[in-house]
């Protein structure tokens, strides 16, 4: 059974409950509202048969030449009388009965219902005053209260199958309008299992809730597209950067043992390997720190000094600084963040490498950083060939290399940057390509403040 079909149901049985529930109790207050009249109109005109017999002696009915109890507005009723006696006897009875006047123990208590010869009454019992032990029963025909219960029941059985009928017809109609969406959700997430990524929900109009719901569900198809669409790219990036080295050492290998050599041209050939071989390190490392910097719950965070990181990573680019002839002029204030140590170092680490690749013999890196409210700063420019504006929006994606950056043959994955802003971003900061004027680059990194050090950073700049 279907989600639709089940609301429908429980909703309609519910409803329909209700709607029994209270048509029962219509008919049994009306049924026994018309009986408390019956016997009220009974038990008038049982006080003045009594009177009249307790008079007369009490030992013969005298029914009297007025008609019988009138209930409702249907008249007079026949009256059925009987006269007993304090032993049991029938003492008297009146010519309706035909002689088959009910025994004693057949008599209500002191009013209920009597079955004579096919006719349904409805009987009082009384005591005669003056007469101890001498009973008389009054009684006249319920055919009528029997048949406006009939009525009743019937009248409330139709209304009851009308209700029924629209109960369903509008609890389909209502939670087919409420489900439509749900229901174009399902197909949407069906057609995205079908791996139909072209699938949205788009606008709709419902409840608040609904229509925020499917646009988180257009959201989170959006991501999923940019995230399979991302994975493909870096997919074949990485098999086409992983392709190059390696076959640069097969064949490097191959000419290595196809013929004989002497010991300077194997000294060669294992070079030129270690060289390839050098390169898939380091494409392998930037893969696996790209893939780590993502799982925040690997790299437990302690307040850091980000003036420590500096100075760290530039000896660990002075070696390329040195062979490219670039100069490093660093100034960075001491500034506590609350990060991963080695996270944070291969970050500047990574900006000081592009920086120093990107610039020219005889250039400098410039690196400052200072405390800017809640926020350490830190700005890090090379005077080289510059990021183009095509290039710009580009640059952090992963083996993303610039066209000037591919016309110079440069070495590189193309995963430094992209690594810098993964832990940029897993440290709560950003890393943005500011434009300056001039030639070369600016990359501006903003991280936060270790807590007690934001606090003393307003006081530090007042003074």
């Amino acid at each position: 059974m279907s989600f639709r079909s089940r609301v429908v149901g429980t909703v309609a049985a519910v409803n329909l409950t209700v709607i029994a529930l209270a048509f029962i109790a219509v008919a049994h207050i009306v049924n026994a509202s018309q009986q408390r009249q019956f016997d009220d109109a009974l038990q008038r005109e049982a006080l003045e048969e009594v009177s009249e017999i307790a008079e007369g002696g009490g030992e013969h009915l005298r029914i009297s030449p007025r008609l019988g109890p009138s209930p409702d507005d249907i008249g007079p009723l026949t009256k059925y009388a009987v006269l007993y006696d304090a032993t049991g006897g029938v003492l008297d009875a009146s010519l309706a009965w035909n002689g088959e006047v009910p025994a004693i123990d057949e008599l209500p208590s002191p009013t209920g219902n009597l079955w004579i010869r096919g006719q349904h009454l409805r009987g009082l019992v009384t005591e005669v005053e003056g007469h101890p032990g001498t009973l008389l029963l009054l009684a006249a025909p319920r055919d009528d209260l029997d048949n406006d219960a009939r009525i009743l029941s019937r009248v409330l059985t139709l209304v009851f199958g009308l209700a029924f009928m629209s109960t369903i017809v509008l609890t389909s109609g209502v939670v087919h309008r409420l489900t439509r969406i749900h229901e174009r959700i399902a197909q949407v997430v069906r057609r995205i299992s079908d791996k139909d990524m072209t699938a949205r929900v788009g606008e709709v109009r419902a409840a608040p809730e609904i229509i925020q719901l499917a646009s988180d569900i257009d959201d989170m198809i959006a991501r999923i597209e940019l995230l399979l669409r991302n994975q493909s790219e870096f997919i074949t990036h990485a098999a086409h950067e992983l392709r190059s080295p390696l076959a640069t050492l097969y064949g490097e290998l191959s000419l290595a043992v196809r013929r004989a050599r002497d010991a300077e041209q194997y000294r060669e050939a294992i070079e030129g390997a270690l060289v390839s071989t050098r390169r898939l390190m380091t494409l392998a490392d930037d893969l696996l720190a790209l893939a780590r910097v993502g799982h925040v719950s690997e790299s437990p965070h302690a307040p850091v000094n980000l003036e420590q990181i500096c100075t760290e990573a530039q000896d660990m680019v002075g070696p390329q600084a040195r062979a490219q002839d670039v100069r490093l002029a660093v100034q960075v204030e001491a500034m506590v963040v609350d990060g991963n140590y080695m996270d944070l170092a291969r970050l500047v680490r990574n900006l000081l490498e592009n920086a120093i690749g990107h610039s020219c013999a005889g250039g400098v890196v410039e690196v400052e950083g200072r405390s800017e409210g809640a926020y350490a700063v830190l700005k890090v420019r090379d005077h080289g060939t510059g990021v183009s504006q095509s290039d710009a929006e580009k640059i952090f994606q992963p083996f993303f290399r610039g066209s000037r950056e591919r016309a110079s043959e440069r070495p590189g994955s193309g995963l430094g940057l992209a690594i810098a802003l993964e832990i940029t971003t897993q440290h709560g900061g950003t890393l943005e390509l500011d434009a300056v004027p001039g030639p070369g680059a600016c990359f501006v990194l903003r991280l936060p403040l270790d807590g007690a050090e934001a606090q003393r950073a307003p006081a530090s700049r007042r003074s």
